[in-house]
């Protein structure tokens, strides 16, 4: 087991002056004390870094007397709080964000991928709560899920109290910390407001002060935005931090943040930290990492960060005009809200909805058959269904997928010589169509196996061979060839999206199913795929044709500019996909 991580001078010295409270107040102390905390933050800082343990204990003591708190000297520097009572690393851009909130209403980070939105949002709580008299600061902490408030910051800000011997101690999203009669009286605390329930966010306001912390910011509600606004009055103050939404124009998060360039709003600074400004990037000289156990060798904080090969790989995933690369990569607003036919944000919901637990739900890998590994959990009774995208000619890939109720999950991917004739490729779909014949009779489904083909190219052929095979009883599941180019199976005049081909039908049903229910906030799926497929999703602009028909972009289109054939995605389409006489009950 790694030894525990020693206190900083600080810490140590805050426990020697809690020990100094019943001493004899010394008159050298008080005028030290009262000194620093007159002083520039910097003559402050360097002044303390040349006091040992014991005089610094006995000036905090008296700190605490004049402040109220022992952490007083550190009240209008978060950052100097974070490097010296922490004893944590942070680089400029993070040293400019939290510094940022004692003099600013309200803090708007739109940020990229992996620069330490959380990690930081998290050192802040524990600034405002520990530098402030018990009672006289709240810090509440919201982020557009709770699984995000409870899995992600919490778990920072409770290991933030514990290493550093904070005062008071952590539940899952709470923190208390004793008063001066022994009351605990919560200090910090997070929670989720509903997307359309204002009234949320109301009745916070209770103590002198208030620190409003958004991580996620890119997928707060307006409403809820707009109640956060109404909170900031007094002494309160605002951090929102995230990723741009890729998808949702003119939102709560993207407003507030122009306001940081309006001259007229001088409460509100806006502080973007792209993918680019990471030191592994930049090579800004930064110290050795804190946050690792001792037994982790000593290694720079930059081995942390997003470097120039992530970037790279990202760009040439995704394209250089792709939402997710406009707002993870230069952490900007797209505009208009991408243009793509499934969002962004909604295939990454999607793949973090939770599983469902409790009676009826089960695990595959947990029924004993063979070849069935998946952890995520399936309803029993649950339809069982398999999409086929098959490789046209031998080219792209041949890809499987299967849908159990509301989860998808992937089952193969292959490309050249495996697919290079129809015999070979039906044999492959026929051992996912027995393994999923076998989950369904362990889930105790009453409903045949349906096996949706894609029957261009090679399929054509595999279509035929698996309607023989069933014939003659080699497997007892649906085949059925479909032919994306076909005109859709049903055309509503009035819908809001009319689909000019089968294809785009299938586009826009999973487009439908993957979109959040606005009571909710999640959408019918869970996605359980790999990483090619879920960029693949998100790949496809959509427009309109001259007759208002929604085209969904071509694999040529696609290609052109430089995308992949959206092989995978297909396969999950067609997993998903049902002629409107089955469709009903399929979705559990």
């Amino acid at each position: 087991m790694a030894a525990p991580t020693p206190p900083t001078p600080a810490v140590a010295a805050a426990h020697a002056a809690v020990e100094n409270r019943s001493g004899v107040r010394s008159s050298i102390a008080s005028g030290e004390a009262d000194m620093l905390l007159r002083a520039p933050i910097h003559v402050r800082r360097a002044a303390l870094k040349t006091l040992d343990t014991h005089d610094l204990g006995y000036i905090l003591t008296e700190v605490e007397r004049e402040t109220g708190s022992l952490y007083g000297l550190w009240a209008d520097t978060p950052s100097g709080f974070i490097e010296d009572v922490l004893g944590e690393s942070i680089w400029s851009k993070q040293r400019a964000i939290v510094d940022a909130v004692p003099r600013y209403k309200r803090t708007m980070v739109p940020a990229g991928f992996g620069v330490g939105k959380t990690y930081i949002a998290a050192r802040l709580c524990a600034w405002a709560a520990a530098t402030n008299p018990v009672g006289t600061m709240l810090v509440v902490t919201t982020a557009t899920r709770f699984r995000q408030v409870r899995n992600q910051l919490w778990p920072h800000i409770r290991k933030i109290v514990s290493r550093a011997s904070l005062p008071g101690f952590c539940d899952e999203v709470q923190w208390k910390m004793p008063d001066q009669w022994g009351n605990n009286v919560l200090v910090a605390y997070g929670f989720t407001a509903q997307a359309h329930d204002e009234a949320s966010m109301q009745g916070i306001h209770g103590n002198p002060k208030l620190l409003i912390i958004v991580d996620e910011a890119g997928g707060i509600a307006r409403t809820i935005g707009a109640g956060t606004n109404n909170l900031l009055t007094g002494d309160a103050r605002l951090l929102a931090i995230g990723n741009p939404p890729a998808d949702d124009p003119r939102s709560w998060f993207e407003v507030t943040c122009e306001e940081g360039d309006d001259p007229e709003e001088p409460g509100t600074v806006t502080i973007p930290i792209a993918t680019f400004d990471s030191p592994a990037i930049t090579n800004e000289r930064v110290p050795n990492c804190l946050d690792c156990p001792p037994s982790v060798a000593p290694h720079s904080l930059a081995l942390h960060l997003p470097d120039q090969d992530w970037i790279d790989r990202t760009l040439r995933e995704y394209g250089e005009d792709h939402p997710y690369v406009i707002a993870k990569v230069y952490a900007r607003f797209p505009k208009g809200g991408g243009g793509k036919v499934i969002p962004v944000t909604w295939v990454e919901d999607a793949k973090q909805n939770e599983d469902p637990t409790g009676p009826g739900w089960v695990r595959p890998c947990d029924l004993g058959l063979e070849g069935e590994t998946a952890k995520h959990t399936v309803k029993r009774g649950s339809w069982v269904r398999l999409g086929v995208d098959v490789a046209a000619d031998g080219g792209d890939e041949f890809t499987i997928y299967r849908i159990v109720g509301d989860a998808i999950e992937h089952r193969h991917h292959s490309s050249g010589a495996a697919n290079d004739n129809q015999v070979k490729v039906a044999k492959r779909i026929l051992e996912e169509i027995h393994a999923a014949e076998r989950l369904a009779q362990a889930l105790g489904s009453t409903a045949k196996v349906h096996v949706k083909v894609d029957k261009n190219g090679l399929g054509h052929g595999a279509v035929g061979m698996l309607e023989v095979w069933g014939e003659n009883g080699k497997h007892n599941s649906e085949i059925i060839g479909v032919m994306v180019s076909e005109s859709p199976e049903r055309d509503d005049p009035g819908a809001v999206m009319r689909p000019f081909r089968k294809r785009d039908e299938m586009w826009l049903a999973t487009r439908a199913l993957l979109q959040p229910d606005p009571a909710t906030g999640s959408g019918r799926l869970r996605l359980r795929v790999d990483r090619e497929a879920a960029i693949q999703l998100t790949t496809p602009n959509l427009g309109h044709n001259s007759g208002g028909h929604a085209v969904v972009e071509s694999k040529k289109q696609m290609k052109a500019r430089g995308m992949k054939s959206p092989d995978r995605a297909e396969g999950i389409l067609l997993a998903v996909y049902e002629p409107f006489a089955r469709r009903r009950g399929l979705i559990a």
